[in-house]
C-alpha cells in the first residue's frame, strides 16, 4: 500500500487556527507554528494499533489558556471536531492496513490455495475538516510578538498562549495603540 495523506488543521481565511482550553474549555486561535505537526502526529500514533508508541512520540511544548491561563502540553489543545477528525483517520487507516494484510493471502494463492477468509476492501479516508469560519476577533500578543484571536465579548484579562505572560492591565476589549513621533 503506497499511499500519502497530508493531514494539517484546518485554517479560517486570515490563517489562524482553532485551539479549545482543556480546562475552561473555551476557544480561540493562533496562527500555526513548528510543533502543530507533532501535535498531531502525537495524537495519530496514540490511536493507530499499529504503531509502536514510542517510535512515533516526541515532545511538544506546553501553551496557556489564553482565558483563563491554563496550562498543558499541546496536543491537549484540539478542538473536539479536531479530535473525532483525527480518530476517524486513524480507524480508517487501520482497517486499510488491516485490509492490506488481509488481502496478501488473496494475492499469494500459489502458496496457499486454500484460504479461509476474503479481505473486503474498506471505506475511503474521511474528507479534511473544512476551513474555520471568520469568528472571532485578532488581539496582539506584545510579549511574543504573536496575534491571537479571542472571543468577541471576552472583557477579562488574558494570558499569552505561547509564554503564558499575563496581560491583567488590559482587558479583552482594549487595543494597544503605538503613535510613533518624528523629530
Amino acid at each position: 500500500m503506497s499511499a500519502r495523506v497530508e493531514v494539517a488543521l484546518p485554517k479560517d481565511a486570515t490563517g489562524f487556527i482553532r485551539r479549545q482550553c482543556p480546562g475552561c474549555h473555551r476557544i480561540f486561535k493562533t496562527l500555526p507554528n513548528r510543533f502543530d505537526a507533532r501535535v498531531l502526529q502525537r495524537r495519530l500514533v496514540s490511536l493507530f494499533p499499529f504503531e509502536n508508541a514510542d517510535e512515533g512520540y516526541e515532545e511538544v511544548p506546553h501553551w496557556h489558556c489564553l482565558y483563563c491561563g491554563h496550562h498543558a502540553e499541546a496536543d491537549e489543545w484540539l478542538a473536539p471536531e479536531h479530535v473525532s477528525y483525527l480518530e476517524s483517520l486513524s480507524r480508517a487507516w487501520a482497517n486499510h492496513v488491516r485490509y492490506e494484510q488481509l488481502a496478501y493471502v488473496s494475492r499469494t494463492l500459489s502458496y496457499n490455495p486454500r484460504p479461509t477468509f476474503i479481505a473486503v476492501a474498506p471505506e475511503a479516508l474521511p474528507e479534511p475538516l473544512p476551513a474555520e469560519p471568520e469568528d472571532l476577533r485578532v488581539i496582539p500578543m506584545v510579549c511574543c510578538g504573536e496575534d491571537v484571536k479571542a472571543e468577541w465579548d471576552w472583557d477579562g484579562p488574558m494570558y499569552c498562549p505561547r509564554c503564558g505572560a499575563h496581560h491583567g492591565g488590559m482587558s479583552g476589549r482594549q487595543q494597544v495603540h503605538l503613535q510613533f513621533i518624528q523629530e
